[in-house]
C-alpha cells in the first residue's frame, strides 16, 4: 500500500524530516506534524474505499496513517 505522507514538520519551528524514518520528537523539543501529498492522495484514494474496508479497526485508514508497511 502506498504511504501518502510527504515529510514530517517541527510544529515550532517549521523544520522539515524525512518521513522514512523514525522520530519522536523535533530537534527543538516539540511535536511533529504529518504533512501528507493531498493531491495525490485525492486523486488515488476514494472515501467509499475506506468506508467500505475489511481491514478491522483504524487499520481501515492504513493510507492515512503514518507508517510503513507492516513486517
Amino acid at each position: 500500500m502506498a504511504s501518502y505522507v510527504s515529510h514530517l514538520e517541527c510544529a515550532y519551528t517549521g523544520q522539515r524530516y524525512e518521513a522514512d524514518g523514525l522520530h519522536t520528537i523535533s530537534d527543538a523539543g516539540k511535536p511533529l506534524l504529518v504533512r501528507y501529498d493531498l493531491r495525490r492522495l485525492g486523486t488515488e484514494v476514494r472515501r467509499e474505499d475506506i468506508e467500505s474496508s475489511s481491514e478491522p479497526g483504524f487499520w481501515r485508514y492504513s493510507p492515512l496513517l503514518p507508517v510503513g508497511e507492516p513486517a
